[in-house]
């Protein structure tokens, strides 16, 4: 029933504002006689003198945004009432866009595209920002300036009648969205864990360090919270496995040490910005871009090392998410000759490389423990990243 629903109305959308369009000044020409494109004409030349008068009161609530953006007033209010927000159902990622929205429509524009990006067009969060955002109004920027450009001071209920309307339109969202598209989306990622399996269930001898479920990261900070086990697509986790066999009959007393497997795109867009002092054009080197997303977070990439059988890590030259060059493979050898990494060094690098590569990975040039299962381009065409 709800998807005959979602049907029905993603086809009477598509045809909407064309009818609105059409019929509105069709109305007007034939049923109420009025001259449509003259009337037009100076409802434009007015318009062109209300925007003179209003740029005033346009800048000081755009200074106002931008200072409670800026202060970090937005983010504190964010982190306290995610616990609250998460009880209810409503998801904290959109509480940001629901208190700009009132503000501001060029700011929660730069929001709801922010969502789309980050989570995907198809997220639920996605869907209730772009709903939101349609069901709603900048009622602090309306009052603000309208009214004041008109010099009307006592707006007497417009504000509140106007903030309830916002309320009802922002909770209205979240909850026809969870209605018709949360079953859809919780089914489709109900069919991803089907496909993701724990690595150690696989091969208990594989030891897990999941760097981002402690403060032991570039970060210094623990992302992952309580998560301690490592999954990967099935195809992948089998993959190591079989690296981790050839390992324990080349060298016995060796073992793969993980350090990190699937990763959300949320986790790839806390690194990414985590780099935001490295340009762009560099910053992909040691971060895949979340907009695009990482091979990682599909499931398909493992980040790890070598370590004896009591967890002790081999020597690699760097630490693990060392930026800069001594952790590039590419320039091993060069490096080797200037003195910075040494030959035993290299070595255990060169018995990771085999290895996995003989299970079926690959490398990448700038980060000597990273290995990919697919191609990026194979690995989209067999799984959806996972948000």
């Amino acid at each position: 029933m709800i998807d005959n629903i979602v049907i029905f109305t993603n086809e009477l959308s598509r045809y909407i504002i064309p009818l609105m369009l059409v019929m509105i000044p069709f109305y007007g020409l034939v049923f109420k006689k009025v001259k449509v494109y003259e009337s037009f004409v100076e409802g434009a030349k007015d318009g062109f003198d209300i925007a003179v008068r209003i740029i005033p009161y346009l800048v000081a609530i755009l200074v106002a945004i931008g200072m409670f953006r800026a202060s970090g007033a937005l983010e504190i209010l964010l982190t306290t009432m995610a616990p609250l927000l998460q009880y209810i159902g409503f998801p904290p990622e959109n509480l940001p866009l629901a208190l700009m929205r009132p503000l501001s429509g060029s700011g929660s524009l730069g929001l709801l595209t922010d969502l789309i990006n980050e989570h995907g067009p198809d997220s639920l969060i996605a869907k209730i920002g772009a709903t939101m955002f349609g069901s709603t109004e900048t009622t602090f920027y309306v009052l603000a300036v309208y009214f004041g450009s008109v010099g009307i001071r006592k707006t007497r209920h417009a504000l509140a009648a106007g903030l309830i309307a916002d309320l009802v339109g922002v909770l209205s969202a979240v909850f026809f969205c969870q209605l018709f598209f949360a079953q859809s989306i919780a089914s489709s990622i109900h069919d991803h864990e089907i496909e993701v399996v724990n690595i150690q269930e696989l091969d208990p001898t594989i030891m897990v360090d999941l760097r981002y479920s402690s403060k032991n990261n570039f970060l210094k900070k623990d992302i992952y919270g309580d998560l301690e086990e490592c999954f990967l697509r099935k195809e992948p986790a089998e993959m190591l496995c079989l690296a981790n066999k050839h390992l324990k009959e080349s060298h016995p007393e060796l073992r793969l040490l993980v350090f990190d497997g699937l990763r959300t795109r949320s986790v790839q867009k806390k690194l990414w910005d985590a780099l935001d002092t490295i340009p762009l054009s560099e910053r992909t080197q040691f971060v895949a871009n979340p907009k695009k997303g990482s091979i990682h977070n599909y499931g398909a990439a493992v980040d790890l090392t070598l370590s004896l059988e009591n967890g002790l890590e081999l020597d690699m030259g760097t630490n693990y998410d060392h930026f800069g060059e001594l952790a590039f493979p590419a320039l091993e050898d060069s490096l080797l000759a200037l003195g910075r990494l040494t030959d035993k060094q290299i070595g255990n690098r060169r018995i990771l490389r085999e290895v996995m590569t003989k299970a079926g990975f690959s490398t990448i040039d700038s980060e000597w423990w990273h290995f990919d299962a697919f191609s990026y381009n194979e690995t989209k065409n067999k799984y959806k990243i996972v948000e």
